[in-house]
């Protein structure tokens, strides 16, 4: 991948997670339910530090110190810790709990959509940066929209029918 095509990639990235990050914001404010409502603010959390981490490898590519990169900085978030979060959150919203509403799971079902793009766009990143250091950045943050997918998910059966998801062997 050319420089230039490399630079358009950052800035569709940025692009990207920003959109994410109001989506995400804005969709908290209206979701009814409080599991989702909280779901969906540490979505928006994850999209401000995926833009971080996406303008940190940025200047260090376009300042040519990608030798000082260290992957440990970029650690992702395993599912498990996501999911525990999840799990404790939900906990929190049990005495909260609402009933589900149309509007509810369209939120999700967007959020959904726009997870497994950013997903795929980042999967394809990966595989034509000819730069190992960002090849792996983008394979990063895959996993982890992968990891908000399956989250999301999991809030969406939860907003369809909570008393089968408990019944679920998600413990």
């Amino acid at each position: 991948m050319k420089s230039k095509d490399l630079v358009k990639v950052f800035e569709e990235s940025i692009a990207m997670e920003e959109k994410g990050y109001l989506f995400y914001k804005e969709s908290a404010e209206k979701i009814k339910n409080s599991l989702g409502r909280r779901m969906l603010l540490r979505l928006a959390e994850d999209e401000q530090t995926h833009i971080k981490r996406i303008k940190d490898i940025y200047l260090h590519f376009a300042n040519g110190t990608m030798g000082e990169v260290r992957a440990e900085l970029y650690k992702s978030a395993a599912f498990e810790e996501i999911f525990n979060r999840m799990k404790d959150q939900l906990q929190e919203a049990i005495g909260e709990t609402s009933a589900s509403a149309v509007d509810d799971e369209e939120i999700i079902n967007i959020a959904l959509e726009l997870e497994s793009h950013a997903r795929f766009y980042y999967e394809k990143a990966a595989k034509q940066s000819v730069d190992i250091k960002i090849s792996e950045f983008y394979k990063l943050l895959a996993i982890e929209e992968k990891n908000h997918y399956e989250i999301l998910q999991k809030t969406n059966s939860y907003l369809q029918n909570p008393s089968l998801f408990f019944g679920m062997e998600y413990h």
